[in-house]
């Protein structure tokens, strides 16, 4: 049995260490030992080593999507792909753009609730959807005026807006609700929504 045994260690030892095998003069071992260090040698994300299941990843997703917080006015467009397609019962045609708005919800004025953008798009649909599903459209890096205005004088509308009590301001023409604060130096006007997308009125 020992004898077997010997044979069997020359066997591998003579397979590791052969002739046949072109490492250069190094063991096989320590060829395939190289090979798996360098294989399995740390990638960082992104580069050359970035591919397209990292951009799956909900990370991936994360990144390339609209960063939240998000103002009111601020043009968008839909990342349409099968996984964003089959969130909704509706998605908005591939040209169409939407406005971010804000709603009036529960817990105060916000542009989104619940890890939804509140998204008044282009066909008259009013969507929430998923910032990772949005993108901030090419088109148009400004806000639209008619959803958020950023004055240093509220002296500059009040031709536009009355003022109630409870800090909100009243567009004297459409009657709408429009929220107002101060950001530093600068009034911050809001249009109001509910959460069907219908403005706020009186």
């Amino acid at each position: 049995m020992g004898a077997l045994v010997m044979a069997y260690n020359e066997y591998w030892d003579e397979f590791i260490t052969g002739s046949f095998v072109p490492t250069g003069g190094e063991t096989f071992t320590g060829h395939l030992a190289e090979t798996q260090e360098d294989r399995m040698a740390g990638r960082q994300l992104g580069g050359k080593h970035s591919t397209s299941l990292q951009d799956l990843t909900d990370k991936g997703r994360e990144a390339k999507g609209l960063q939240l917080p998000v103002a009111a006015g601020v043009r968008v467009s839909f990342e349409s792909n099968i996984g964003s397609i089959l969130t909704y019962d509706d998605v908005p045609q591939s040209h169409v753009l939407g406005t971010v708005v804000t709603v009036r919800t529960a817990d105060g004025d916000t542009t989104h609730f619940n890890g939804r953008v509140f998204v008044s798009w282009d066909d008259g649909v009013f969507r929430t959807m998923c910032p990772e599903h949005l993108r901030i459209a090419p088109s148009s890096m400004k806000t639209a005026s008619c959803f958020r205005i950023v004055t240093s004088s509220l002296g500059d509308i009040s031709q536009f807006f009355v003022k109630t009590a409870e800090d909100d301001l009243i567009h004297k023409a459409t009657q709408d609700l429009w929220s107002f604060q101060k950001d530093g130096d600068e009034y911050v006007l809001e249009r109001l929504f509910d959460d069907t997308g219908a403005p706020l009125k009186v």
